[in-house]
């Protein structure tokens, strides 16, 4: 089919393309090729052949379907011109096509583009793990032109500051280096650092606050460096941003947690070895104090020695109470445990309490009322009261001052007891807590982290083990201490006991003296002077006594005889067999012997495992004669 000549100018226009290397095809109304240039020719199915006249669709069988197949009719109804990218599968490649009318018809030209758009394929990909490798890392980036003053920022600084990315011009937010999030305190510092690392060309870092738009502040660590032109001249200014926030939370949090870990495993090692000491302290006393009580038993009133011996005896007492602020230390002191009234305690010491103060202090008492029990020893707790109260009156200057005690009970999470002193096993829950204030000197941090180990003391020589002792009772009752001190603001300790779930019990009026008693005693404790002492005293009391240092010879002499002994003093702590397999087997052997506890420390653990398995009393090592008298008779008269 002979197709009409081209316009003239159009066919100028179109031998200039002839030889362009961008296919060009001109099209008629009827959708057949009036030309078609070489580059084009190469699109064909077949290239040999010229296409003129040619169906399009025909001759270029890749177009069959494509976007300009589809838009040939609206570019020719509606005289527009058209532009897309197309991909090709069957040559994978893509097309950038543009098609406008023409006499009668219309130009496309085709030119391959898929170079280009790989090319910003993988500039996009790049940009994007880019962007998710700054928002995993919690990095963002930023640029200044220093010549045209125009900034930049990466999306994750947006994020970063608390703002959509895109959603203020960092050109208007950011007139020197983003001042209108940095911390006012530290902008300063930031326009030196950015002013030296354009001076020095070297990368700077600077550590800075800012305040995000929703008011939280947050730690950024910021690298700085400067990007020169061909002439050396400064350009840009280029930086990378970390938000470090969380960082330095979780390594202070680790900090302080090595330093509890190390406290409590110093705590531990010192609290055995106090415990060991204290243990064979306490045998050799029971023999000082024991002997002594036998002497004064023995000797007239008008004897010249008795005064002597009356000394020794105590001396051994004193020995006994260092004894006891080591097993408390330990957290190994706990021996009669009952519900106790913290206030009661408390207000029974008032008098005791205000001589133990220097004569100007003053003591202020705000005592809850009925307040709940809790579990403790109430000798250890009028000790570490006694033991804050001398030291709030020492810590008051000459002139004087005023002491507060306080008492009520409180509630204690888990955030309240990480800021409790380490090396107790409190648990959150519900406590009732003695408060013990001063308005003294106060302590610094370093005088703080220090108070509760053994001997250290801001006071004369001699002095120190108290309040390591109080920290060894707290450990012994599961309770927890919080410190507030400040230089020139004082301080005060609080003592948290966990709540009771007993009632105080009314006292037990006291048995009457003298008595003697009748039939056959065992000792079984593996310290020759204890059970000296403690045969030559019951002895005394009317009792035949067998002692052994074994628990296993103690079973065996109960076994052949169920009957043959009315009480067994048995030693908590022995070698070989120990006190508590000892006390099994004798309970099993004759289940209605009574037994007698005697230990110079018992962990609670312990203790409550005898709790309702027949445990007739407990005595604390070392003892005089009276108080193995009392136990003895007690429990013999409760039948």
């Amino acid at each position: 089919m002979t197709l009409p000549p081209l316009d003239p100018l159009l066919a100028e226009q179109i031998a200039l393309v002839a030889q362009n290397p961008v296919p060009v095809l001109v099209l008629d109304g009827h959708e057949r090729v009036r030309y078609a240039n070489h580059a084009a020719r190469e699109l064909s199915a077949d290239a040999s052949i010229d296409p003129t006249g040619s169906i399009l669709w025909e001759r270029f069988p890749d177009l069959i379907g494509s976007a300009l197949q589809r838009e040939y009719a609206r570019v020719l109804r509606e005289q527009v011109s058209v532009r897309f990218d197309e991909y090709q599968h069957t040559t994978d490649r893509w097309l950038h096509v543009l098609a406008y009318p023409v006499q009668d018809g219309l130009i496309a030209t085709l030119r391959d583009v898929t170079h280009e758009r790989r090319t910003a394929d993988a500039v996009r990909r790049s940009e994007q793990t880019l962007r998710l490798a700054q928002q995993s890392a919690r990095i963002g980036t930023f640029s200044r032109d220093l010549r045209l003053g125009v900034s930049e920022w990466s999306d994750q600084l947006f994020h970063m500051l608390g703002l959509e990315p895109g959603s203020i011009d960092p050109n208007v937010a950011d007139r020197n280096s983003a001042r209108g999030f940095i911390h006012p305190d530290d902008r300063a510092m930031v326009r030196a650092i950015w002013k030296r690392a354009i001076i020095s060309g070297q990368t700077e870092t600077v550590r800075h606050r800012v305040i995000r738009t929703d008011g939280e502040e947050r730690i950024f660590d910021a690298n700085v460096f400067t990007v020169h032109d061909q002439h050396d001249e400064p350009e840009r200014v280029v930086g990378t941003v970390r938000d470090v926030t969380d960082e330095l939370r979780a390594e202070r949090e680790r900090v302080q947690l090595e330093s509890q870990m190390q406290q409590a495993q110093k705590l531990e090692s010192l609290g055995i070895l106090a415990g060991g000491i204290a243990h064979d302290f306490n045998n050799l006393l029971v023999g000082i104090l024991g002997n002594a009580s036998l002497a004064l038993l023995d000797l007239s009133a008008d004897s010249p020695t008795r005064h002597s011996v009356a000394e020794i005896e105590q001396a051994a007492q004193r020995a006994a109470e260092l004894t006891r602020q080591l097993l408390a230390y330990a957290g190994k002191g706990r021996f009669v445990v009952e519900p106790v009234d913290c206030s009661q305690v408390v207000r029974e010491m008032t008098a005791l309490l205000r001589t133990a103060v220097s004569r100007n202090a003053q003591v202020n008492l705000s005592l809850a009322e009925a307040l709940p029990a809790v579990e403790a020893d109430i000798t250890q707790l009028r000790q570490v009261v006694m033991n804050l109260i001398t030291n709030a009156s020492d810590a008051l200057p000459e002139s004087g001052g005023m002491i507060f005690i306080h008492t009520g009970q409180q509630e204690l999470d888990a955030s309240n007891l990480e800021e409790c002193v380490p090396g107790t096993d409190a648990v959150p829950g519900h406590y009732v807590f003695v408060e013990v204030r001063d308005d003294g000197n106060g302590m610094d941090m370093a005088t703080r982290a220090r108070i509760f180990d053994p001997f250290f003391t801001t006071k004369f020589t001699g002095r120190g083990l108290g309040l390591a002792a109080t920290l060894g009772i707290m450990r012994g009752h599961r309770g927890a201490i919080r410190v507030y001190s400040e230089p020139g603001k004082g301080t005060s300790i609080k003592l948290c006991f966990p709540i009771s779930e007993q009632s105080v019990r009314p006292p037990v009026a006291a048995l009457a003296t003298p008595w003697i008693g009748e039939g056959e005693v065992l000792i079984v404790d593996d310290e020759p002077s204890v059970r000296a002492v403690t045969r030559a005293l019951l002895r005394r009391r009317g009792f035949a006594v067998t002692d052994t240092e074994s628990g296993a010879d103690a079973i065996e002499m109960v076994r052949a005889k169920p009957d043959r002994f009315q009480l067994v003093l048995l030693d908590l702590t022995m070698p070989g067999m120990s006190g508590e397999e000892t006390f099994r087997e004798l309970r099993r052997s004759a289940p209605g012997i009574k037994i007698i506890l005697m230990s110079g420390y018992n962990e609670q653990e312990v203790t409550r495992l005898f709790v309702g398995r027949g445990l007739a009393a407990f005595l604390q090592k070392p003892f005089r004669a009276e108080e193995l008298d009392g136990a003895v008779q007690r429990v013999l008269a409760a039948g």
